[in-house]
């Protein structure tokens, strides 16, 4: 009797060893080289200017490329190039425009300069904003509603192109942090630090209430003195005060580069939407 009270509980015991009756992934993936996480909340933003969440992060760090990460295997954590040639080189300078040594009392500092410069030769992942037309326009500038039927992803557009990547990307990122229409969750501290960001956003914001709410904001006709392109391959971040902690956040997406182009493409009508 005893043994046959326990056999039908080890073969309940023992179902639980084979493959799991509420698996919620599909069969046919069973034996993919894949790894399955959860989100402890759904990401909000893909925007480097924008996302700024642990959940977004681990998206977002497998895209954008900033100009530092860290090392991976380093302790205490190490920063390291990843998108420049070296690390920045940081000049201190004081309320008069002189040059001050390296190890200056943080009082006597009245602006920092980051010089960074970028490996050449690296190119954007091939993508419908960079494609072009023979005479070299863009080829998918002004779509209209037509246009757009039968268009639901990116691989549903026929052409796409690429571009090298160059200092002004860079810049134009530092750039959208200040922008109205994007809302930065870092714009009030870095406009504490980064010289101009304050005053580019209240232009900004002048500038985008006299334009319609698709219309795009071309942030290249706009010059301030925070972030500047010193070459091609070469730009340069002044900050207004002393402020060391600022070389952790070129390891953040915040800082990667935005090409202009890709910003045009998503801000005409019908983006949104599709």
């Amino acid at each position: 009797m005893r043994l046959w009270t326990v056999l039908p509980l080890l073969v309940v015991l023992l179902s639980g060893c084979g493959e799991a009756w509420n698996n919620p992934y599909p069969h046919e993936e069973a034996g993919a080289n894949t790894l399955c996480t959860v989100f402890e909340e759904r990401p909000k933003h893909l925007d480097p200017a924008r996302s700024y969440s642990s959940n977004e992060a681990e998206l977002t760090g497998q895209i954008y490329e900033p100009p530092l990460q860290y090392h991976f295997l380093k302790r205490p954590y190490t920063l390291e190039p990843l998108t420049t040639v070296a690390m920045p080189v940081v000049r201190y300078w004081d309320a008069n425009g002189r040059e001050l040594p390296a190890g200056s009392p943080p009082a006597a500092i009245a602006r920092t300069s980051y010089d960074i410069t970028i490996k050449p030769g690296m190119r954007y992942q091939p993508h419908p904003a960079f494609a072009v037309l023979p005479d070299g326009r863009p080829r998918y500038l002004g779509l209209s509603a037509r246009d757009f039927e039968g268009i639901d992803t990116l691989k549903d557009f026929a052409h796409s192109g690429s571009r090298e990547l160059v200092a002004e990307d860079y810049v134009y990122e530092i750039k959208r942090l200040a922008s109205p229409r994007l809302n930065s969750p870092i714009f009030g501290l870095m406009s504490e630090y980064i010289e101009g960001l304050g005053e580019l956003n209240r232009r900004l914001l002048k500038d985008a209430g006299s334009l319609p709410k698709e219309a795009w904001l071309d942030l290249r006709r706009y010059d301030f003195p925070g972030a500047q392109a010193t070459g091609k391959y070469s730009f340069r971040i002044t900050l207004k005060t002393h402020y060391p902690q600022f070389i952790y956040w070129l390891a953040m997406p915040f800082f990667a580069p935005m090409p202009w182009e890709a910003e045009r493409f998503y801000a005409q009508p019908g983006m949104d939407e599709r």
